[in-house]
């Protein structure tokens, strides 16, 4: 029998209810698959056939013990997926700077490393934005992200400063399409699945649930579609391994497709909008076990 652990957090010991599909899935095909926490340092990961990596809700906050976990992934005798390798490079948002020299169409940003120096007046200036964002390198679900104007640059540049010197940074031009909606695309063993577009409360930029955005069930087009699998196909390129799974998050402007994120860590895949959905998940683990 094909014993698989189900990756999550302390806060989530049991999945999140949107993973019961895939669950139900996979035990239905004669696996067993158990919810783990990734921080319990009492897991023998080598006692699994697979670790699937699933709702590790709080790696961001724990960086270090992060990289500690993965490297003993990468030291089990066990598959996991997304492969180590993935889930490092994926852990720091510079890896949008990596995809962007594949082609991939992303935000205009500015890296920063930390220690490094910003003044958002000059950024204003010298890019001609009117709107920015900026975030850690290491983050997710909003954390420490904010959304400064031109006329509020000189008012946050202390809290922006302040942020640099612990934390590698991303200063990005503000993209108001996300208002209409931000696309979020999932894909099982490169192959599209099912799509949902995010919307952020009224007044608001941030689309995740907890914030006050709504889920909405949508069909992409088909230059969507190719558009989010080159996305896809640029992570495989780069890292090396086609991603078990991936969910590529990003606006739509005139019929071109602009990457916000491409989740392969520990994304919610929307499993409840789409009935067959937890099946194709299912099969795409027990094809590569």
């Amino acid at each position: 029998m094909t014993t698989i652990a189900l990756a999550t957090c302390a806060d989530l010991p049991s999945l999140v209810d949107d993973d019961a599909s895939f669950l139900t899935a996979l035990c239905d095909r004669g696996a067993t698959a158990d919810p783990v926490v990734w921080s319990d340092d009492s897991v023998e990961w080598n006692d699994f056939d697979a670790v699937v990596v699933r709702s590790i809700w709080d790696y961001y906050r724990q960086p270090a013990a992060f990289d500690d976990w993965v490297d003993t992934l990468a030291d089990a005798d066990c598959d996991v997926w997304n492969h180590p390798d993935m889930l490092r490079w994926n852990s720091h948002k510079f890896y949008l700077r990596d995809l962007e020299g594949r082609g991939v169409s992303t935000l205009p940003t500015e890296y920063v490393e930390s220690g490094g120096d910003v003044d958002l007046g000059t950024i204003f200036d010298e890019r001609g934005w009117d709107e920015l964002i900026v975030k850690p390198a290491v983050s997710a679900g909003a954390f420490e992200t904010k959304r400064i104007p031109r006329d509020a640059a000189d008012d946050e540049q202390s809290w922006v400063d302040e942020l640099v010197a612990r934390k590698d940074v991303l200063v990005q031009a503000f993209a108001p399409d996300i208002t209409d909606g931000e696309w979020s695309l999932v894909f099982f063993g490169g192959e599209y699945s099912h799509a949902v577009v995010k919307r952020p409360e009224a007044g608001d930029y941030r689309v995740q649930e907890k914030h006050g955005g709504s889920v909405h069930v949508e069909t992409p087009d088909e230059g969507l579609l190719e558009q989010a699998g080159d996305v896809v196909d640029a992570v495989a390129e780069e890292v090396g391994e086609e991603p078990l799974y991936a969910r590529v998050d990003g606006v739509e402007r005139d019929g071109d497709f602009h990457l916000l994120e491409v989740e392969l860590i520990e994304p919610e895949l929307f499993f409840r909008v789409d009935s067959g959905a937890g099946d194709r998940f299912a099969e795409t683990i027990l094809e590569r076990v």
